[in-house]
């Protein structure tokens, strides 16, 4: 193993929070308003940890040859990509990116213009950054003797357990709401058949904008329903979907205009 496991854990939260650092940053850019990225409670990115921190075990032997770094970098980071996209979907019903919109992606997990940047990435950071980051933590190392990695996998552990948690609750919630949008549905449609044709102009109005109605006639569907976290979910992944309640992806954009 080129690094020991004190060190792995220390290289996955230093990049986990680095991944942080520049998603926050990428979203203010890009958005012009801060929003707090992340999975977890706190300021750390772990797909950034795990990815980089596999990557660099597995470039460890090609490092000093730029077109394997390169190669080897896309390979490892298109996989990783892939499976995490994978395990969201599957564990936990959320889709936190797609990409779809672009040429040649896969299932919308991974895309070729993504890889490619990935396969570039990989080359600044082993070259350029780990150098520097691998200096700090051999210090650190030297003068802490892996205290510091038993307190990342006490912290990041007891928040894992906590997103879980609130995952869960998140999901529950929004079973109950896609019910709830369900059971509207049909009521209007219903009242729509049986109606007079005086009713119907108005009640086709009503059941075509569904959306508005329903947060009109239901207040229970507001965002401050949600935790904090759930709240944080919803507004910093701008294309968060949960796989198995659509009428809520559909009703995200006017829930967030209620905020």
């Amino acid at each position: 193993m080129p690094f020991t496991i004190s060190e792995i854990i220390v290289l996955f939260f230093t990049y986990s929070v680095v991944g942080w650092l520049w998603e926050t940053f990428y979203c203010f850019i890009k958005d012009h308003h801060f929003a707090y990225r992340g999975f977890l409670f706190g300021p750390y990115c772990p797909v950034y940890g795990f990815a980089v921190t596999t990557i660099l075990v597995a470039t460890y032997d090609v490092q000093h040859n730029l077109i394997l770094l390169f190669l080897v970098g896309i390979i490892v980071a298109t996989i990783f990509e892939y499976v995490a996209s994978l395990f969201l979907e599957k564990v936990f019903h959320m889709k936190l990116w797609d990409y779809s919109h672009l040429w040649g992606n896969l299932q919308g997990r991974v895309a070729p213009q993504i890889s490619l940047f990935w396969g570039i990435g990989v080359v600044l950071l082993v070259r350029f950054i780990q150098p520097a980051i691998q200096r700090v933590i051999n210090w650190e190392e030297a003068h802490t003797h892996g205290m510091l990695a038993l307190l990342v996998v006490l912290v990041m552990g007891t928040d894992t357990i906590l997103t879980i948690i609130s995952i869960h609750h998140f999901h529950t919630t929004t079973q109950q709401w896609e019910q709830r949008a369900v059971a509207c549905q049909e009521k209007l449609k219903q009242r729509l058949d049986k109606a007079l044709p005086a009713e119907r102009p108005a009640l086709a109005r009503r059941l075509e904008n569904w959306h508005a109605d329903l947060l009109k006639r239901h207040p229970e569907f507001h965002l401050h329903h949600l935790n904090w976290n759930e709240r944080r979910l919803v507004k910093s992944f701008p294309k968060l979907k949960v796989l198995d309640a659509k009428h809520f992806n559909e009703l995200k954009q006017d829930l967030l205009k209620k905020e």
